[in-house]
């Protein structure tokens, strides 16, 4: 990489003229800038046309150039300035060089640190270098240096309970097939239990500036408690715990404990559709055309040819075969066929995912002994893993990641409930403003009034903490955007031809086979491979 070519000025005195030299090299100690020699020139009172020095300093020709006369009133002497950082922890003495070789002395250095009032942290022992090496150019010298105050450790959460998400990670056996047998889904605790404790937030180290005034160090931030269904905080709300028998489930952020409905056979027309408010184990399967719909996570012991709508996490211990499934949290199974699913998470398949519609708001990883995807559309926020991708034959096979069309919806919409929910709180406010006005002047409100007074008063706390808890997921959705930029899709054996990519905004057709290659964007935007 080329080195940038730097600039410096020397500013002289001859025959009762100023000259200014500028000339162009490589590492400067101190490289200027047209604003610092015009800095300069006001500070000596040195009059001259702007013109003829942003000529001269753009051409830089080493030339000493004539550029003002003389007169009454100029200082010609060396010039000292203090800047300090935005802080005032640090202070550099910036030293202008004389020219009529004037020089600089201890006493002109201590009386410029005594009027900017630099006290703390001073490095007098500096000074006599300081007038030995002021020469012809410009010089900085760091003079002073406080303690910059350090911050508290922020609050954590340490969770106590096994929470759902890394327990499920299916076990690769020797065989090279994937174990999705023995995940643990349910995680049950009883009523009481303590599933999560806050670390409190410790004070920070106050610090010095260099005037010699304390600066405090300030709290670490602090952090709630992820308070979820069936769950309550302790009096110092320092410890999170459950309020019923039930399965822990972490899903968005919050602690959440349901208890679990079971069918011991099959989702058929002996049971009806499926509908509760916390976790579902199916011991049979879900057959076609019903549904099954939870609060909490799905485990399917069978197969899956009806519907599953879960907030929580979905499992599928013998596949999804013309099925469909929407999950708030991952879903997970043995293979895919002709099926369509929905996370909000992650979806991880043992074997194959043929011919379906698959999109996952995070990543898509087929990483069985097959670890096959083909035909039909897989789409993921994050990243689409797997071992061997299209077929031999061509078969058109959709990819996409770096897109979350939902979720961007999402944030739109909880954007404009924050507009709205502060209206109806600035609105809330004024109306109570008025009731206490009344309150002060009559001494009490009437029977209906004070009734009226309460109910706004619990609507206002209300819109208050839904406020705060929809800033808190748009915070989350902020940080998942930021993370779709590193989008990538990663086949770990073959890539066949017949399979379109697409990144963001960007497209590729695959033309012919590949082996152990990631693909992902440039730094233009454009897609490339990379070889794993």
């Amino acid at each position: 990489m080329e080195e940038t070519t730097q600039k410096r000025y020397r500013l002289s005195l001859a025959d009762n003229n100023i000259y200014l030299t500028v000339e162009k090299g490589k590492d400067f100690p101190f490289p200027s800038k047209l604003e610092r020699l015009m800095k300069e020139l006001a500070k000596r009172k040195i009059m001259c046309q702007a013109e003829v020095l942003e000529k001269h300093f753009g051409e830089a020709t080493g030339e000493q150039v004539q550029i003002a006369t003389c007169r009454e009133g100029m200082n010609v002497g060396p010039l000292l300035d203090i800047a300090l950082s935005p802080d005032f922890v640090t202070a550099r003495l910036q030293v202008f060089p004389s020219l009529d070789q004037s020089p600089l002395t201890v006493d002109a250095i201590r009386e410029i640190v005594k009027k900017r009032g630099v006290k703390h942290g001073l490095k007098t022992e500096l000074f006599e270098e300081i007038v030995a090496q002021a020469k012809d150019y410009y010089q900085e010298w760091v003079i002073a240096e406080g303690r910059k105050p350090q911050p508290g450790q922020d609050a954590t959460i340490k969770f106590l309970v096994d929470v759902w998400g890394g327990s499920l990670k299916p076990k690769e056996l020797e065989n090279g097939t994937v174990d999705f047998y023995n995940l643990n889904l349910i995680n049950i605790v009883d009523a009481d239990t303590v599933l999560a404790e806050k670390i409190p937030p410790t004070p920070g180290m106050n610090g010095m500036n260099v005037f010699g005034q304390e600066v405090r160090g300030g709290l670490g931030k602090d952090v709630r408690l992820p308070v979820g269904v069936n769950t309550k905080l302790n009096e110092n709300q320092t410890k999170l715990l459950s309020t019923v028998q039930g399965h822990v489930c972490y899903t968005n952020g919050r602690l959440n404990v349901y208890p679990t409905y079971e069918v011991r056979g099959d989702v058929d027309f002996k049971t009806g559709n499926i509908k509760f408010p916390g976790n579902v184990v199916v011991r049979g399967n879900v057959n076609d055309t019903f549904i099954v719909e939870a609060g909490g996570d799905v485990e399917v012991f069978g197969i899956l040819e009806g519907t599953v709508i879960t907030e929580g996490n979905l499992k599928v211990h013998k596949g999804i075969v013309r099925g469909k499934a929407k999950a708030r949290g991952s879903i997970f199974a043995r293979n895919v066929e002709n099926g369509e699913l929905f996370s909000s998470e992650n979806i991880e398949v043992g074997e194959a995912i043929m011919h379906s519609t698959v999109k996952a708001g995070k990543k898509v990883v087929v990483n069985g002994r097959k670890g096959l995807i083909v035909g039909g559309k897989v789409s993921a926020g994050q990243e689409i893993q797997a071992k061997n991708i299209g077929a031999a034959m061509g078969t058109i096979t959709h990819l996409e990641v770096g897109v979350a069309p939902e979720l961007r919806e999402e944030y739109k919409s909880l954007s404009k409930k924050i507009k709205t929910k502060q209206q109806e709180i600035e609105q809330l406010s004024k109306s109570l403003n008025v009731l206490d006005t009344v309150k002060a002047t009559t001494g009490a409100l009437s029977a209906e009034k004070e009734q009226l007074y309460q109910k706004m008063t619990q609507a206002l706390e209300q819109n208050k903490e839904e406020v705060e808890a929809t800033k808190n997921r748009l915070a989350e959705l902020e940080a998942f955007f930021f993370e779709i930029g590193k989008a990538r899709i990663r086949v770990m054996n073959t890539i066949h031809y017949g399979v379109d990519i697409t990144i963001g905004r960007a497209s590729l057709n695959v033309n012919e086979e590949e082996h152990r290659v990631e693909f992902r964007l440039d730094d233009d935007y454009e897609i490339r491979r990379f070889t794993i």
